[in-house]
């Protein structure tokens, strides 16, 4: 199977990074929940698109998974602006939100860290950065007739952005493949309404789990 980084990147994102420069910083929130085990060992993903990734904890984890189970061929396709979400730039204070971000001259290098996470975890075989939005990520894969095994959404919390990333990620997710997400929280009523409409508005059977914060939904095989 080609590599989706062939087509995103003219060159590799990974040749000649120095990840010496930034330093170790793989903090994230249920990166690694159960059910990423539950998918990776049943679906035995080739490709995987995540939505919205952070410093790439929940990413790497996938990568572990996909060489544990032995799947050499898995690529995982992170997308994210790494710019950060409105959250990000509201908590001023919490060294998890807008420091993170790492701003140099009022720009965030967030990318850097991720980056450089990927290649102290010696996963970039597998994980492959698309800095793009996602309604732009899912488009182009669309033009290109890519679909995915999994795809993880992990991104806004907002109804309007949740809703529009769902309804451009579920035709590109494969017969039998899943879409699942994180957040499904009362914290995030919001991204709880828009994963609940979507999954009423195409009849399918969601999971969810407000313990885990964890959602699904299978596409038929």
């Amino acid at each position: 199977m080609p590599r989706l980084r062939d087509l995103i990147h003219a060159a590799d994102p990974y040749d000649g990074f120095d990840a010496t420069r930034w330093p170790s910083d793989l903090q994230g929130w249920g990166s690694a929940d159960p059910l990423f085990r539950l998918l990776f060992d049943k679906l035995r993903p080739r490709r995987v698109a995540e939505i919205g990734s952070w410093k790439g904890a929940s990413a790497l984890h996938m990568a572990t998974l996909a060489r544990e189970f032995g799947i050499a061929d898995c690529e995982i396709v992170c997308i994210d602006t790494w710019l950060g979400s409105v959250e990000h730039w509201y908590f001023r204070d919490r060294p998890d939100y807008f420091p993170s971000l790492r701003t140099a001259h009022g720009y965030p290098q967030l990318y850097f860290t991720f980056l450089a996470n990927v290649v102290r975890a010696g996963m970039t075989d597998i994980v492959t950065p698309f800095p793009i939005a996602s309604a732009g990520a899912a488009r182009f894969f669309a033009a290109h007739g890519i679909g995915f095994d999994l795809v993880y959404v992990d991104a806004a919390h907002q109804y309007e952005e949740v809703a529009l990333d769902l309804a451009l990620f579920w035709p590109l997710v494969r017969p039998g493949g899943v879409l699942f997400g994180d957040d499904y929280s009362s914290n995030f009523a919001d991204l709880m309404k828009a994963v609940d409409a979507f999954a009423a508005g195409i009849g399918a059977d969601l999971q969810a789990d407000t313990r885990s914060r964890k959602w699904m939904i299978q596409r038929p095989a």
